[in-house]
C-alpha cells in the first residue's frame, strides 16, 4: 500500500467525521442540485471530450496508486541490475534470462528479453526509448483527464450557482423561501471547489510524480542493460547507474 496515499483518504475521513460531529458540515449542505450540476455536468462533458479509452486507462492507473511501485524506489533496482552485470561478466548476456520478473514493475525483465533477443545496442536503445517515451506521454494524458476535471467542476458549481440564483430571485417575494433557495445555489459552488481541490488537483499531482518516478527508473534499466551489452564492468555500470539517484 501507497502510505501516503491511505493517509490521505484517511485524513479525508476524519476531516468530514469532525465536520459532521460539531456540525460544521449539516444537511443543509446536501442538495441534489448541486450533485447534478457538479458531477453530472463534469461527467457528460469528460465523456464527450475524452476518448472512452483514455477514461478506462485513467481508472486502472487510478487504483494503481493505492499500492506501493517499484518506481518509488529506483535505488531498489541498482543492486539487482549490477548483480547481472556479475553474471553476465562470468557466463555472457545469456545470464540476462535470469532477470528478476517482478523488479521494475516488470521492465527489467523486458528490456533483458529485448537484449537477449537482438543483442544490437544501438536497436535495443531506440525500440526502449521510444517505448518510454509513448509511456510518458500516455500517462500525460491520463494526468490531464484530472487535469480537465479541476477546471470544469468549479465551472459547473458556478453554473448552478447562477441557476440556484435565478431560483432566489423568483422567491424574493416569499421571505421564507429566500434562505433555503440562496443555500442551495451556494452549496453548488461549494462542491465545484471541493471536488476540484480535494480530489482531481491532488490526483493528478500525484500522477504527475509517479509518471516522473517511472521514466527516470526506466531510463535506469535501459542505462544499466546497455552498459552489460557494452561489457562494462560491475563498478562500471553501479557508478552510472548511481546518476539517475541524485
Amino acid at each position: 500500500m501507497d502510505f501516503s496515499m491511505m493517509a490521505g483518504i484517511a485524513s479525508v475521513a476524519v476531516l468530514i467525521y469532525v465536520g459532521i460531529s460539531t456540525h460544521q458540515l449539516t444537511a443543509a449542505l446536501v442538495n441534489v442540485h448541486g450533485v447534478f450540476m457538479v458531477f453530472g455536468g463534469t461527467a457528460v462533458s469528460m465523456l464527450l471530450g475524452t476518448p472512452l479509452r483514455l477514461l478506462g486507462q485513467t481508472s486502472i492507473r487510478c487504483l494503481g496508486l493505492l499500492k506501493k511501485s517499484d518506481y518509488d524506489s529506483p535505488e531498489k533496482l541498482v543492486p539487482e541490475i549490477v548483480a547481472l552485470a556479475e553474471q553476465c561478466k562470468l557466463r555472457g548476456l545469456s545470464a540476462l534470462s535470469e532477470a528478476n520478473p517482478k523488479a521494475g514493475e516488470g521492465f527489467l525483465k523486458h528490456a533483458a528479453d529485448m537484449a537477449l533477443d537482438f543483442n544490437d545496442q544501438q536497436f535495443v536503445r531506440r525500440v526502449l526509448e521510444e517505448e518510454i517515451n509513448g509511456r510518458f506521454d500516455t500517462n500525460n494524458d491520463i494526468e490531464n483527464v484530472f487535469r480537465t476535471m479541476s477546471v470544469l467542476a468549479p465551472m459547473f458549481g458556478l453554473l448552478g450557482t447562477l441557476i440556484g440564483i435565478v431560483g432566489v430571485l423568483r422567491e424574493l417575494s416569499n421571505p421564507e423561501s429566500v434562505g433555503p433557495a440562496m443555500a442551495v445555489a451556494i452549496t453548488s459552488a461549494f462542491y465545484g471547489i471541493a471536488f476540484a481541490n480535494m480530489f482531481c488537483v491532488p490526483l493528478a499531482g500525484k500522477l504527475r510524480m509517479r509518471t516522473v518516478m517511472e521514466k527516470r527508473t526506466q531510463g535506469l534499466v535501459l542505462e544499466g542493460l546497455l552498459e552489460i551489452m557494452k561489457g562494462s564492468i560491475p563498478m562500471i555500470v553501479e557508478r552510472k547507474l548511481q546518476a539517475f539517484l541524485v
